[in-house]
């Protein structure tokens, strides 16, 4: 297995790296970032999340795990987030989408600084994406983040007793619901 290397990464270099790693891998701007795998409450929350999203998507869109990457090519970017949602014309022997409109990630103190910054950035760099929902996987927090009408981007979080609508695949998620069983405090 080759290593990743420091220094800029193009990404035909990476997917030749990818091709051939035994570690999961992202490149985010450039760089090459390993990360491990999650603990169950975090696969019960993808899960749950990418369950929710597949139900409610239709022909021609499509729900996606954490199995198929999004690249953003101007920005050196080739990630997997948890869960996503596009309705651009696919390549079925495509290994990534690229305009996704809804891209969730569930959050760990490992990726958090990531996902709420170079993650974050390089998702409101992507025309389509519309909302980027940030589940945390130790405590009971989501974050939705939205675009709104002029390009503006909205950040709304939501605990216990609340409820997050997706608008993108109007869906509505209640947060006690989606922590059920994760063994995460789930009073008030």
């Amino acid at each position: 297995m080759r290593e990743p290397t420091p220094g800029p990464t193009s990404i035909a270099e990476f997917e030749g790296l990818l091709a051939v790693s035994e570690q999961k891998l992202e490149l985010l701007e450039g760089e090459v970032v390993a990360f491990a795998g999650g603990s169950v409450a975090h696969g019960m929350l993808c899960g749950r999340l990418y369950k929710a999203l597949a139900i409610a998507t239709q022909p021609p869109c499509h729900a996606f795990t954490s199995d198929v990457a999004v690249r953003i090519a101007d920005r050196g970017t080739y990630v997997f987030p948890d869960a996503s949602r596009t309705c651009e014309q696919l390549d079925p022997n495509a290994a990534y989408i690229v305009a996704p409109e809804l891209v969730v990630e569930v959050i760990s103190p490992e990726s958090k600084a990531r996902d709420r910054g170079e993650k974050l950035d390089a998702y409101h760099s992507i025309p389509s994406v519309m909302e980027y929902l940030l589940v945390d996987s130790r405590r009971v927090w989501v974050c939705v983040y939205r675009r709104m009408a002029g390009g503006f981007w909205t950040e709304t979080t939501y605990g216990l007793g609340e409820t997050v609508e997706l608008r993108t695949v109007g869906v509505t998620i209640d947060v006690s619901e989606l922590y059920a069983g994760t063994g995460r405090v789930l009073q008030a």
